[in-house]
């Protein structure tokens, strides 16, 4: 249950990130992850972070490709509150996938 108490937060700020936004995949985790794309084709990757970890996020750009660093999402310090990344991706496409991987520093 603790998963829904990161979800209902997020899913609130990405709704108010702009345009409206497409919750296009949710992972549960560690950490769970959200991810959703508006009609322009940017994305949000969000999830609640933990004081002091390290994060990446990663992309996958089709089904089956190797896991790419998303630009400028490496390593980023942990605050203990929600984090975001974002990412543009044409919306015409299948949409990418995402996760994000803890490391301890």
């Amino acid at each position: 249950m603790n998963w829904i108490r990161t979800i209902v937060p997020i899913s609130a700020i990405l709704l108010l990130a702009g345009c409206v936004s497409t919750v296009i995949e949710e992972e549960k985790g560690p950490p769970p992850v959200i991810t959703a794309q508006n009609s322009d084709g940017e994305v949000t990757v969000a999830w609640e972070s933990e004081l002091d970890l390290l994060y990446t996020v990663y992309c996958q750009k089709t089904s089956g490709s190797d896991w790419v660093i998303l630009p400028g999402a490496n390593r980023l310090r942990g605050t203990g509150e929600q984090m975001t990344a974002r990412d543009r991706a044409n919306p015409r496409k299948p949409p990418r996938r995402y996760r994000v991987l803890p490391e301890k520093p």
